[in-house]
């Protein structure tokens, strides 16, 4: 999850959310040891998951993987939770590695929300679960096609540096856009030599700024590891910095926002929403609107009064902001006369207010709920399904690594097009077949879906290249996958891409 403001917010807003697993009973057997005392080694266990067509068997595996430099010394132990289920002899099947964003963010929102065997259970609103948090048998979890490999960055779940030198904070090195995308690639090649899958198909999965991640390491694994993916899964993707933190200069990105403001707006008034008719004004007028509007509207402008009407704002506070509504004014605006605060990270769902909007200092109304959520649900699922048990705090989402991060190179890339987007543009091009999914929820105020639209556009590649991206987008937020059909939606969109089945146009 990125941040709407400073780089503090920057964090909160994108953050990144990764992958959670169900397992059903098993004996735990510890292997080895962490380099860590306060940590467990290697632990496995055996489950079995009930799928469409039968049974599934598989092994279930907790484990701290070391990064070590050049002179061998270990400098980081990345955990990780994997879910690798029985084979036949002769048949491989891929692999998924997936990884959230924020950065600071564990892979628990993934892992336990979206696409491990148990999730958290969730209502179809889209609003975190009240306590005490439930997990449940995941009927859409992506095992039945693939294998998981959920990866906790530094800094997150229970990834840590190794002091050197009397360092203050071993993490720290770690906390940079080159050192991070490094290390994950480290931790792949790693994976796929102590499992021997180096002859399994690979898909890269990340959700937020994972989907930065993500769509770079598509490239670097080529050039650093040698190691060529066949597939992306991009979950509201943050695929360029400058996107999520605008400065005046840029229209762009408020008209990227204009579409999920009038499509939550739509919802929540029981008005309709025409997207198309919005997503081309935002894209042609507004744009124009923006650029030729003077430094204070007068009474009657027609750009002012259009997006008014579109987002559900006065026409006062439109103009007030010179037609350029920012998501924290709209989440606590737009609900205002019902003393309500919207989340960005779903703005159909609220939570009560205080009468100062812009002095209610409770949190995100879904963001400030699940992280809780999440934490209690992984500490109870690492210890009594994993059977990794340690008094050692498991960290969802650390404010402290989005503050200190180090956002250098995040825009180098070939063209203007930043790290991310020059990535996939390199990556895909060099290897034509990869199969790309991007997917948006329509109610994402965080990373919108029209920029990821908009941003996928300017990339240069062939026309048969370029039918290798799908873009979904799904009546949802942020985490979309929090409501139960639309974590359904995506598994099957999911399962199309690996199997290479042909999906219905783009949306």
């Amino acid at each position: 999850m990125t941040s709407i403001a400073e780089i503090r917010c920057r964090f909160r807003e994108l953050g990144a959310v990764f992958l959670v697993c169900l397992l059903l009973g098993g004996v735990a057997r510890a292997d080895e040891k962490s380099p860590a005392a306060d940590l467990p080694g290697r632990v496995e266990t055996r489950h079995t998951q009930n799928a469409g067509d039968g049974a599934i068997a598989y092994s279930a595996i907790a484990e701290p993987l070391p990064l070590r430099d050049a002179k061998g010394e270990t400098t980081a132990s990345v955990f990780t939770v994997s879910y690798v289920a029985d084979t036949e002899p002769g048949k491989t099947r891929p692999v998924a590695f997936l990884v959230n964003g924020g950065p600071g963010a564990a892979s628990v929102f993934l892992h336990l929300g979206a696409v491990g065997p148990r999730v958290v259970d969730t209502p179809e609103s889209g609003a975190a679960p009240p306590p005490p948090v439930r997990l449940i048998d995941n009927a859409s979890s992506w095992l039945p096609f693939t294998d998981l490999v959920f990866i906790d960055p530094v800094g997150a779940g229970f990834s840590h540096g190794h002091a050197r030198d009397k360092e203050d904070n071993p993490d720290k090195p770690f906390w940079a856009v080159r050192s991070d995308l490094n290390s994950l690639a480290s931790v792949i090649r790693l994976w796929l030599t102590r499992h021997q899958r180096w002859d399994s198909p690979v898909y890269l999965v990340g959700e937020s700024y994972g989907g930065f991640r993500a769509a770079a390491l598509a490239h670097n694994l080529v050039r650093d590891v040698g190691l060529t993916v066949s597939g992306l899964v991009l979950v509201s993707p943050a695929l360029d910095m400058a996107m999520l933190n605008p400065n005046i200069g840029n229209l762009v990105a408020p008209a990227t926002e204009l579409p999920s403001y009038a499509a939550s707006a739509a919802v929540l008034s029981g008005g309709k929403f025409d997207a198309d008719a919005v997503e081309r004004y935002a894209l042609t007028d507004y744009i124009a609107g923006l650029a030729n509007l003077p430094g204070k509207p007068g009474p009657g402008d027609a750009l002012i009064a259009k997006v008014a009407g579109l987002i559900g704002l006065p026409a006062e506070t439109v103009t007030r902001e010179r037609g350029r509504v920012s998501r924290e004014l709209f989440r606590r605006e737009l609900r205002r006369p019902q003393a309500e605060i919207l989340s960005a990270y779903d703005a159909t769902v609220g939570r009560p207010a205080t009468a100062k909007p812009w002095d209610d200092h409770a949190g995100d109304p879904i963001l400030d709920s699940v992280v809780p959520a999440y934490t209690s649900g992984f500490q109870t699922y690492a210890a009594e399904a994993l059977g990794y048990r340690t008094e050692q705090p498991y960290r969802v989402l650390s404010g402290e690594v989005s503050r200190q991060w180090q956002w250098e190179g995040s825009r180098d890339g070939e063209g203007g097009l930043g790290l991310a987007l020059s990535s996939l543009q390199s990556a895909l091009l060099a290897s034509p077949k990869m199969q790309v999914l991007v997917v948006n929820g329509r109610y994402d105020l965080v990373t919108p879906y029209l920029a990821s639209r908009w941003l996928l556009d300017q990339i240069s590649v062939p026309p048969a290249v370029r039918a290798a991206i799908r873009v979904r987008v799904y009546d949802g937020g942020h985490m979309m996958y929090m409501r139960p059909s639309v974590r359904a939606a995506l598994a099957r969109d999911v399962s199309d891409l690996f199997a290479g089945r042909d999906a219905a146009p783009s949306q």
